[in-house]
C-alpha cells in the first residue's frame, strides 16, 4: 500500500493505494455525451504510466504558459484524492466545457498550494482520470514487479 504525499509540505493527497497494472486498451461502456465517463483506474488502486504526458506550465515572470512533458505520472481514481482543491486559476490550467481538461496541474495541495495533479473529467472523454506528477508527490517507492520491468526508479 502506498499513500502519496505532497513533496513540499508532506500532506497526504491520496488514501492508501495498491498498485495495478498500467491500464490496458479497453473500450469504455456506451454512454450519452454529457453522462459521466467511468474512472480509468479502479478506486483504491494506482498505476504508473511510463509514457510522456504533455502539460502546460505557467511562467509567472512573463505571464505566459509553456509546454512540457512529464514521464512516470501516477494514475489514480479521483475518489482517492484527499486534502486537495482546484487550482485557483483553473481557467489557465485546463477547464473544458463540462469539466476539466488536463492541460496543467489543475489540482493543488490544500495545505500549501503546490500543483500536484491533473484531473481530466470533461464531457466526451472516454475515461476520467487523475495524474499525480512525480516531482510533486512522494510515497513509498512501489517494488519493481515482473509485469512492470520498464519502470525506472524515481521519486514516487
Amino acid at each position: 500500500m502506498v499513500m502519496f504525499t505532497c513533496s513540499r509540505c508532506g500532506t497526504a493527497v491520496t488514501r492508501d493505494l495498491a498498485e495495478t497494472g498500467y491500464p490496458p486498451a479497453r473500450n469504455p461502456p456506451p454512454r450519452e455525451l454529457h453522462e459521466d465517463a467511468p474512472q480509468l483506474i479502479p478506486r483504491g488502486r494506482f498505476a504508473m504510466d511510463p509514457e510522456p504526458f504533455g502539460v502546460l506550465v505557467p511562467i509567472p515572470v512573463v505571464d505566459q504558459m509553456a509546454s512540457d512533458e512529464v514521464r512516470d505520472t501516477i494514475l489514480v481514481n479521483a475518489d482517492d484524492l484527499i486534502a486537495v482543491e482546484p487550482h485557483p486559476n483553473i481557467g489557465e490550467m485546463g477547464s473544458g466545457c463540462c469539466g476539466w481538461d488536463p492541460h496543467g496541474p489543475n489540482v493543488i495541495c490544500a495545505a500549501c498550494g503546490q500543483g500536484v495533479a491533473a484531473l481530466a473529467n470533461d464531457c466526451g472523454m472516454p475515461w476520467h482520470w487523475v495524474r499525480l506528477f512525480p516531482d510533486a508527490v512522494l510515497g513509498a517507492p512501489p517494488p519493481r514487479s515482473p509485469q512492470h520491468p520498464e519502470r525506472r526508479k524515481g521519486r514516487h
